[in-house]
């Protein structure tokens, strides 16, 4: 099955991605921080049971979900989770019984025991987070059906953060942003969407750097608000960065075929012929390439990559997954020759 970060359609927008997660927890349960083993691994047989249950055989065998032990994955394989967005960088910390379920397409993951007994994430190609809540929605739907969740009629969902309790909802946008960030502007619209309780994250989430001009950007708080008044104040925010950000390339189109083109063709030749580079450098020339591929397709004389989508190239070299592709890097030198040697077999075959 198609992972979501193979579409073709993740190349053709300013929002590469709409994600929606849902933090729910279980009754009788301690949070999961301060669970003891036992009750952990108990919690996890419960929650596991309540997805792959008699009545759920055939949601169950359509997404191609499967179940994941992290406590009992290798560093390698957790950190590649982590760097596909299937589970938070949180998860990377040895404590707790802690497992994952996901779909065969990357786009739908569940997992136990993070910060909340259960996190629900689904992830849809561009802008559609109505989508990205339906899909999201409904997992949960099929969750509570055998569970008993922590709820407070006035409250709503409780969590182990206060800014999670209520609908226990986290909305978000992964936005390429190139042209906003280059003229400068970006920070100022940045701070206008900090006082309105909009948080800006790096490329990987929390804690993160932001690497080829990709920002995620999300609400902050849920309590007493509902999921459509979160997901609707999130989409007006967004088309504000949206709108600029086209108006800037619309100015770029107009003059593209001399500084934008040389910006394109100068990125992909030294990706072509590269034989050492950063991690930072690579993300830096994959943006100008993924911008110029959106230019050059409205102005009809360049077709998409052809080597898989531009995103997904920026997965892949990633250091995790770069070393479970092309094999185990010795130092952080070794590492940059061989996101060369990956880039180059990407543009020219």
């Amino acid at each position: 099955m198609t992972k979501w970060h193979e579409n073709p359609m993740v190349d053709a927008n300013i929002v590469i991605s709409s994600r929606v997660r849902l933090a729910r927890n279980l009754e009788d349960f301690h949070f999961p921080a301060q669970l003891k083993p036992a009750k952990a691994a108990e919690a996890i047989r419960l929650m596991r049971k309540s997805v792959f249950s008699e009545e759920n055989r055939e949601a169950v065998e359509l997404a191609g979900f499967n179940f994941l032990d992290l406590t009992r994955q290798s560093n390698l394989d957790l950190n590649i989770l982590a760097e596909r967005r299937i589970i938070s960088q949180s998860m990377l910390q040895r404590g707790t019984e802690r497992g994952l379920i996901h779909s065969a397409s990357e786009n739908i993951s569940v997992m136990f025991n993070e910060e909340d007994h259960i996190r629900i994430q689904s992830i849809f190609v561009g802008k559609d987070l109505d989508a990205a809540f339906a899909a999201a929605d409904s997992m949960d739907d099929l969750m509570s059906q055998n569970l008993n969740y922590a709820f407070d009629y006035d409250l709503g969902f409780l969590t182990s953060c206060p800014t999670n309790t209520g609908t226990g909802l986290r909305a978000s946008y992964m936005l390429h942003l190139p042209l906003l960030e280059a003229s400068g502007g970006l920070k100022d619209e940045l701070s206008v969407l900090a006082r309105v309780g909009i948080v800006v994250r790096g490329t990987y989430g929390e804690g993160s750097d932001v690497h080829g001009s990709i920002y995620q950007i999300s609400n902050q708080k849920t309590l007493g608000k509902t999921e459509t008044d979160i997901i609707n104040e999130l989409k007006t925010h967004i088309e504000q960065l949206i709108e600029k950000e086209n108006k800037l390339r619309g100015i770029m189109v107009m003059d593209y075929l001399a500084e934008g083109q040389d910006t394109f063709w100068r990125a992909h030749a030294l990706l072509s012929n590269c034989r050492k580079i950063s991690l930072p450098e690579a993300m830096r020339h994959l943006s100008e390439i993924r911008l110029g591929y959106m230019l050059g397709a409205i102005l009809g004389y360049l077709d998409s990559p052809g080597k898989g989508t531009i995103y997904n190239l920026m997965t892949n070299i990633q250091t995790y997954n770069l070393q479970k592709i092309m094999g185990p890097a010795g130092d952080s030198r070794h590492l940059d020759i061989m996101r060369a040697d990956y880039l180059r077999k990407a543009f020219v075959g």
